[in-house]
């Protein structure tokens, strides 16, 4: 009876040890536990590929929460936000290197989460979608590196260049495209351009170059210039870009740069 007793407390002391350890693994399937819109807890179910080998229980509930507030901001109206489900890639990135000084950032995680929700549209319909949203994990923490990464060097493919020099401000933005034939083709959130469109480049030192658009008035929001004059090019040989700027038909708009594409229009005059 006592060896029994003693087998039975074995089999219980395993049992709870097998138990304690699977709460340390997050399974490639499962549910999870949201927020909607109003701040309820909602349980939704998810998917996953690389969780189980990449992911701690204290990082993918940072990785859910985060994505889901960020999926609930992007609606017109928040409050209607209802979790439908998720679904998670996991990456483990290599060869990240820092803009700053050149080394390799380590321990990242790259996280791809397709999120399915029930919203209300701006009439205050209620509709199905989804959304695309792009995480870093960086040593266990949710950070934004995209300043920091070291982009690819310039070059061209076939007429354009492989990327473009580009800034954001909230629902603003400016985005210069440069051709093999030395002109400039410059997008923005202003809708309708004007011939004589100023694109204006703010330089580190404190100076601003101006460039004026040759092309018809349009409402696609292209301006096009040609490319900078010789005193132009040895002050952007020497200095690097902090903001971006467009003024047109009494509009205006002007947007930062990152550190790692500030020295974009340096890459871009050893191209040519």
């Amino acid at each position: 009876m006592k060896n029994f007793l003693f087998l039975i407390l074995i089999l219980f002391l395993f049992g709870c040890r097998t138990d304690l350890t699977k709460t340390n693994v997050v399974s490639d399937t499962g549910m999870v536990v949201v927020k909607n819109g109003r701040g309820e807890l909602d349980t939704i179910n998810y998917t996953c590929l690389g969780c189980e080998n990449l992911l701690t229980p204290e990082v993918f509930n940072k990785i859910t929460n985060e994505s889901t507030e960020k999926a609930k901001k992007n609606l017109n109206n928040p409050l209607s936000f209802l979790p439908v489900s998720i679904n998670l890639s996991i990456s483990k990135e290599d060869s990240i290197i820092c803009f700053s000084d050149n080394k390799k950032i380590d321990s990242v995680l790259s996280v791809l989460v397709n999120y399915e929700y029930i919203g209300k549209n701006a009439y205050g319909t209620e509709m199905g979608g989804e959304q695309t949203i792009i995480l870093n994990v960086v040593k266990g923490e949710i950070k934004d590196i995209s300043c920091d990464i070291k982009l690819k060097d310039l070059k061209f493919e076939d007429t354009y260049i492989n990327r473009t020099l580009s800034g954001v401000n909230g629902s603003d933005f400016i985005e210069m495209i440069p051709t093999k034939e030395k002109f400039l083709i410059v997008k923005s959130s202003i809708s309708c351009v004007d011939e004589g469109t100023l694109f204006i480049l703010a330089l580190d030192n404190g100076e601003r170059l101006e460039l004026t658009s040759w092309n018809d008035f349009n409402c696609v929001g292209d301006s096009y210039y040609y490319f900078f004059n010789k005193s132009q090019i040895s002050l952007l040989q020497k200095h690097k870009i902090e903001f971006l700027s467009l003024i047109t038909r009494g509009k205006s708009l002007a947007v930062p740069i990152n550190k790692n594409q500030s020295d974009y229009i340096q890459q871009l005059l050893k191209l040519y």
